[in-house]
């Protein structure tokens, strides 16, 4: 037995449409699960699974806005009877709103605390419910970040979504043990994507993060992805409620 295999198993990631969720889209299905790609984009989403059939993964797509929050209960419902009960939940949707506190919309705070932390535990709640009436098992990993530990200068918002993000995973984790539904999270540190470019681009933050990092690099989706795949899989069955920080030994220094 490969005890990180996911053959015969079911993934929904959020996100999926590039960046992180993708990443994890792709290793989830490289380790033999099929995996429902979920985004606002139906067309994003369709290049995205473009892209993974041709690596001969099994995909589906679900394209949902995940700020509607009240209409998640009912879209996961249609999904699952649509493709199947996932057994594997991914929550890697986010969005990051910057500036200085006395100055932040409360909108923008609103929006933010709407996608990043009240559709996680929507939607996770939707997946638990299912299970728990069929009587079986899953995984929920949670995309957190260094700020669940940690803040810079015009991140309150963020931070704080990521924050709720790290407690929300203890609490449903001590909900649903008694289910066999474990709840986990991946804190990744700076990662290169379309949405980080703006800055991977700037000469000075670059450097920064290259200086500030002792592995000396930015991560990249894949570094983010195996992890996941570990949570998921049966290697990780005696571990819930934990929070893995992938970010190049970020926190261990000063």
């Amino acid at each position: 037995m490969n005890p990180f295999s996911l053959a015969g198993k079911t993934a929904l990631v959020t996100g999926a449409s590039r960046g992180i969720g993708l990443g994890a889209a792709r290793a989830l299905g490289e380790s033999g699960a099929s995996v429902i790609l979920v985004a606002r984009s139906a067309q994003t989403l369709a290049q995205a699974a473009e892209e993974l059939r041709t690596a001969n993964i099994q995909v589906s797509t679900s394209p949902f806005d995940l700020q509607d929050t009240t209409g998640i209960h009912a879209w996961y419902e249609e999904c699952a009877s649509e493709f199947g009960q996932p057994d594997i939940l991914v929550n890697a949707a986010g969005m990051s709103m910057r500036g200085a506190a006395t100055d932040l919309q409360l909108s923008d705070w609103n929006t933010t605390m709407s996608l990043n932390v009240t559709s996680v535990f929507e939607l996770s709640r939707s997946f638990a419910r299912r299970l728990i009436r069929e009587g079986r098992k899953g995984k929920v990993v949670n995309i957190a970040s260094l700020m669940t530990a940690a803040a810079r200068y015009g991140t309150s918002a963020y931070t704080a979504s990521k924050g709720a993000v790290g407690q929300l995973t203890k609490a449903l984790a001590i909900d649903w043990a008694s289910n066999g539904i474990l709840v986990n999270a991946i804190a990744p540190g700076y990662v290169e994507t379309e949405l980080t470019r703006p800055l991977v681009d700037d000469p000075a933050f670059d450097q920064w993060v290259k200086k500030r990092c002792p592995l000396g690099r930015w991560a990249t989706p894949q570094d983010i992805a195996w992890p996941v795949v570990f949570l998921a899989s049966p290697a990780s069955d005696f571990i819930t409620g934990q929070i893995i920080y992938v970010d190049g030994g970020w926190l261990a220094t000063f």
